[in-house]
C-alpha cells in the first residue's frame, strides 16, 4: 500500500474516470482482444504482490489525507476487473490505460526504493509484455489508418502541424513531450478527431504548393 505522508490536506472526493461508451458500440474485430486483456488480468492478479493493487487506496486507514492531492485520477485492478466484466469498455486500448494508471499513480506517490513502487514496476512489466501480443490482434484497418496519417502528418510544414496539434488538445492525454519535441498518440484518439485530421491532410495537400 501507498505509504509516503506529505502535508495534511483536505480530501476531495475520489475521482472516477468519464464512463467509457458500451462495448455494444465497440468493433466486433475486439471480442478475441478482449478475451485476452481477461486473461492478462488474470495473470496480474494471481501474482503475489496484486493485493496491493486489487483495491482502491484505503486514505483512512493508511493515514495519507493528502493521497488524492497526488493523485487526482485513482485507479486499482479490482475496478479495472469490475469494468471489464460489466462490458463498460468499449475498446481494449481503454483497458490497458486503466492498467498502466494503477501502476502510475503507485509509482507517483511511492519514492523508488519503496517495496509498493518496487511491486508496480514489476507487474507493469509483465503487463506491458503481454499487452504488446494483444495489440497486434486489434482491428487491423484502424492500426493501419493510424499509421498512415501518422507518417502523413510528419510530411507537413510547421504551420500544418500546428493546426494538427490544435486539433488534438481537444483531448486529454493524446499529446506528449518527448526531448522537448511533442508525439501524437493516434491510438487515444476518437474516430471523429482522426477525421477531422484526414481533412486537414487532405486540405493541405489541395493548399500548400511545397507539399
Amino acid at each position: 500500500m501507498p505509504r509516503r505522508k506529505l502535508r495534511d490536506s483536505p480530501l476531495p472526493r475520489p475521482g472516477f474516470a468519464k464512463k467509457p461508451k458500451n462495448l455494444a458500440d465497440a468493433d466486433p474485430g475486439h471480442a478475441r482482444a478482449f478475451d485476452r486483456c481477461r486473461e492478462l488480468l488474470d495473470q496480474l492478479l494471481q501474482h503475489d504482490d496484486a493485493w496491493v493493487f486489487d483495491k482502491p487506496v484505503d486514505v483512512y486507514e493508511l493515514g495519507i489525507s493528502d493521497y488524492y492531492t497526488m493523485i487526482p485520477d485513482p485507479m486499482d485492478l479490482g475496478t479495472v476487473s469490475s469494468r471489464l466484466n460489466r462490458l463498460r469498455y468499449a475498446d481494449p486500448r481503454a483497458f490497458a490505460e486503466d492498467v498502466r494508471l494503477t501502476f502510475r499513480n503507485a509509482m507517483t506517490f511511492n519514492d523508488e526504493d519503496d517495496a509498493v513502487y518496487k511491486s508496480a514496476a514489476e507487474l507493469s512489466r509483465i503487463f506491458e509484455s503481454g499487452w504488446a501480443s494483444i495489440l497486434v490482434e486489434l482491428t487491423p484497418p484502424q492500426l493501419e489508418r493510424n499509421k498512415k496519417l501518422k507518417e502523413e502528418m510528419t510530411r507537413l510544414p510547421a504551420s500544418w502541424q500546428g493546426k494538427a496539434v490544435a486539433i488534438m488538445k481537444e483531448i486529454g492525454g493524446c499529446l506528449q513531450e518527448v526531448n522537448r519535441w511533442t508525439e501524437v498518440d493516434f491510438d487515444k484518439a476518437d474516430e471523429a478527431t482522426l477525421d477531422k485530421l484526414e481533412q486537414l491532410v487532405a486540405y493541405a495537400t489541395e493548399t500548400d504548393t511545397s507539399l
